[in-house]
């Protein structure tokens, strides 16, 4: 394996959308475009105190639920899992609501809505409400926040020799930017991935390598013609890990993908 190369096992992933409510309801999403989905309500992870759970935002709700589930599958202790959460808008809902007040003439912010806009927000409650004390790093890179988070994950797998949890999530943008950013919606996602070497108790692997390249590229098309994918994949940069997902499920034309990290770098990224 070459020094730009990363190779590593996929054992576990979950999902929340506003069609999908696990990895299973996604994977039928990808898998048939004659799915005509039903709308969901937003998650209420479990995993979260009552207490805590009423106060969390959407996208807090959104990661933590699908890193739970991811973990499930996986067969693996949350604690023992390092991560790595990314949104590439962050929550502008509560970014909005501050910078209003903050014009205002009252200036007097929610303490409780001020924590919860930090960006490492769902991180911590992940790492909180499961009592995991290992390393836990919060992501953003707008547009290439996917293929970003993949490298900096798959290369903390494969030099530590440790299990990463990688969760991508973006809710729908506040009203004040919907006509750049356009309407959105609701996506997560989550995966495991764990070194080669890991003893897995898991009922599912599918190997993944990614190499890093000097190359230009653009988003790859999809392969799935489902309405819903297809606009979560234009308008929520977190979605944009979908191309690597058809690849998990089987339903790309080939095994490997190209995704852009800059004007002049791609990671590839092939499935076994």
């Amino acid at each position: 394996m070459s020094s730009n190369s990363f190779s590593c096992n996929v054992i576990g992933l979950g999902a929340w959308g506003d069609y999908c409510d696990s990895w299973g309801g996604l994977a039928e999403l990808l898998k048939s475009n004659e799915v005509v989905p039903e709308k969901v309500a937003g998650p209420k992870p479990q995993i979260i105190p009552a207490n805590e759970r009423r106060r969390a935002p959407l996208p807090v709700r959104l990661a933590v639920e699908s890193s739970w589930q991811a973990s499930q599958m996986a067969k693996v202790d949350p604690k023992e899992l390092s991560c790595v959460f990314v949104s590439g808008f962050g929550d502008t809902q509560l970014t909005d609501y501050m910078c209003k007040v903050l014009a205002g003439d009252s200036k007097e912010l929610s303490p409780t809505k001020f924590h919860n806009s930090v960006h490492n927000a769902a991180a911590g409650y992940w790492t909180i409400s499961t009592g995991c004390e290992k390393a836990a790093n919060s992501v953003a890179g707008f547009e290439n926040s996917v293929s970003v988070t993949l490298l900096e994950g798959m290369i903390q797998c494969v030099e530590e020799n440790k299990p990463i949890l990688l969760t991508f999530f973006d809710a729908p943008v506040s009203q004040v930017l919907t006509d750049i950013m356009g309407p959105g919606d609701s996506f997560a996602c989550s995966i495991v991935i764990v070194p080669e070497s890991f003893a897995s108790q898991s009922d599912y692997t599918k190997k993944i390598t990614a190499t890093l390249e000097l190359a230009n590229c653009e988003w790859p098309a999809l392969n799935v013609c489902s309405d819903v994918i297809k606009a979560s994949y234009t308008n929520n940069p977190s979605a944009r890990v979908i191309p690597l997902l058809e690849l998990l499920v089987g339903e790309s034309g080939s095994n490997t993908i190209e995704l852009p990290l800059s004007e002049q770098t791609a990671l590839s990224v092939r499935v076994d």
